[in-house]
């Protein structure tokens, strides 16, 4: 059983809490995604997790036990780093098999397991080399192997694709991806980079200084954030957060000083003269004409393509705003017209608390 619970953990480095009341449900084969900016607590977290931290309040719960005071050798994790970690002086084979041969493993089963895993992984015709004659991407797949033999309840990975350029960062992304459907076991991987966690997690953590500020699948995330943190920690292009008004009886929402006004969508009661912030992804506007009622005035200052996709940016009287498409842009720097955004997909935050308000 691999199931991983946090309950209330809470850690302090000295007077600097790191770790802040956290409780964090993972079930049995999930693929479980920590994500947050530098100083979040994500790699702090994985290491309370592996028994590298101790932690001053809380239970870890793996399976049915409890781990909380265990050493990380008794948890039955096995933990891929971004470092790879490999012994240099070691082959590939003596890599893999090092946990195995520590627990006086029969030479046959190390084989076979070595095998198994090798062919698994593409790595059968390395399995006589030393790391120093590996690729990063190589590299990588070897330490993965390493913690696969063991068989464990849990795998940990931090930023295990950190040092490798952008294309191989894509591969070995889908590997690890393809890895998991394949084995089945817990998994809990912590990265910066949102696109791997939309793109692997079944369930993603976002923390912000110590603290989880939202827990869910990739697209609750993207499509129903909790906080403005969220809305732009998650999603690239950014999304456009907009200071706004609500009007009087509570039926418009008032821009740029009252000078841009739409109406408020269906399906909100929000008081007057609230301030909030209203946030639309770059693919929910749609360009219209400049006198278009409620529509934003912009002109573009630049055009950024990737082939398959258009980013347009825009200065509007609201500043800065982002439009994504998968179609080619015809338009050209300087050209004015008027954005209107996709009522239904507008979020609307309080200002002062920066959570989101929910319709209804």
């Amino acid at each position: 059983m691999g199931a991983v619970s946090l309950k209330g953990v809470s850690k302090s480095f000295g007077a600097v809490d790191v770790i802040k009341d956290v409780s964090i449900e993972i079930d049995e084969g999930e693929f479980c995604v920590l994500i947050g900016p530098s100083g979040s607590g994500k790699s702090t977290l994985l290491r309370i997790i592996a028994g590298l931290e101790t932690i001053d309040e809380g239970d870890i719960l793996i399976g049915a036990r409890d781990v909380t005071d265990l050493e990380a050798k008794e948890r039955d994790i096995a933990m891929v780093f971004q470092s790879y970690a490999l012994y240099p002086q070691m082959t590939v084979r003596e890599n893999m098999s090092f946990a195995l041969r520590l627990k006086r493993r029969p030479k046959e089963e190390i084989r076979q397991k070595i095998d198994r895993v090798a062919e698994m992984l593409g790595l059968e015709a390395l399995l006589d080399r030393l790391p120093k004659e590996l690729s990063g991407g190589q590299r990588q797949r070897v330490a993965m192997g390493r913690a696969i033999v063991r068989d464990p309840a849990v795998f940990l990975f931090d930023e295990p694709l950190s040092n490798l350029d952008a294309k191989l960062r894509n591969q070995v992304r889908g590997e690890i991806r393809e890895l998991h459907k394949r084995i089945g076991t817990t998994s809990v991987y912590v990265t910066h980079d949102q696109v791997e966690a939309m793109t692997m997690g079944q369930k993603i953590v976002v923390l912000r200084d110590g603290r989880v500020e939202q827990t869910g699948t990739p697209l609750d995330l993207y499509d129903q954030p909790d906080s403005v943190f969220v809305a732009g920690f998650i999603g690239s292009p950014a999304i456009n957060m907009l200071a706004a008004r609500v009007g009087g009886e509570g039926r418009t929402l008032h821009l740029a000083e009252g000078s841009i006004v739409m109406p408020l969508p269906e399906g909100y009661r929000i008081e007057s003269n609230r301030e909030v912030y209203l946030g639309i992804r770059p693919e929910h506007l749609q360009t219209v004409g400049s006198d278009a009622p409620g529509a934003l005035p912009a002109k573009v200052h630049a055009i950024e393509t990737t082939g398959s996709d258009t980013t347009v940016i825009c200065h509007s009287p609201v500043g800065k705003m982002l439009i994504s498409s998968k179609q080619r842009s015809l338009m050209r720097e300087g050209d004015g017209f008027g954005l209107a955004p996709d009522a239904d997909k507008l979020l609307i935050f309080d200002r002062a608390s920066e959570r989101r308000i929910l319709r209804g």
